[in-house]
């Protein structure tokens, strides 16, 4: 998927904005939930959710928590994110910050509409705007900048995924999604 010529550097210079906004670390880590507060967006887990019996909350969060990580609801100019709590704290890091980045993006989100078993059915998926809210939820949550010092100053991969409190599986796509593996191989570098 190619993003629109510029996208990756505004998302890394949104992602220092926001830093700078809460006082934070430019190189540290930042809290998907900190940010969700500061701009105003709920966030909850299924529990939350009035009305919703032990049994539906059980296949949310434990049999069936696989099929879903979050989903963000607008009314207006308002926004609701309900996070899978039967998720890792990594994955729900992730899952939030990718719902945060439609919403900081405008993005249209998909209509929902009832399937003649009761389910939901998602109407549209748009490619571009799943690629652009996760290359902006990964520059939120693993800046491009502290990754290259980290990576130079020798840290394991493990301990930049505890750091940023994110999957070791992000760092690597961080990694390989701004370029620094390509650049630190050219000078020799590279530490897989």
């Amino acid at each position: 998927m190619v993003l629109k010529r510029g996208f990756k550097t505004w998302c890394e210079n949104a992602a220092r904005g926001f830093r700078r906004e809460l006082a934070l670390d430019p190189l540290g880590p930042l809290d998907p939930l900190v940010l969700a507060r500061h701009l105003s967006i709920s966030v909850w887990s299924p529990s939350d959710i009035l009305g919703l019996g032990q049994a539906h909350l059980d296949c949310l969060t434990v049999t069936e928590k696989d099929c879903w990580s979050a989903l963000t609801i607008r009314d207006g100019n308002e926004s609701l994110i309900i996070l899978n709590s039967g998720h890792a704290t990594v994955r729900r890091n992730n899952s939030l910050a990718h719902e945060l980045s439609h919403v900081i993006l405008r993005h249209d989100p998909p209509r929902m509409i009832p399937s003649a078993d009761g389910g939901m059915i998602m109407t549209d998926y748009d490619a571009v705007q799943e690629e652009e809210a996760g290359t902006l939820g990964g520059a939120l949550l693993v800046p491009r900048d502290a990754l290259m010092r980290l990576i130079e100053s020798g840290m394991p991969e493990q301990e930049m995924a505890d750091f940023f409190s994110v999957s070791t599986a992000l760092i690597r796509e961080r990694k390989n999604k701004t370029g620094i593996g390509l650049q630190l191989a050219r000078r020799g570098t590279w530490r897989p």
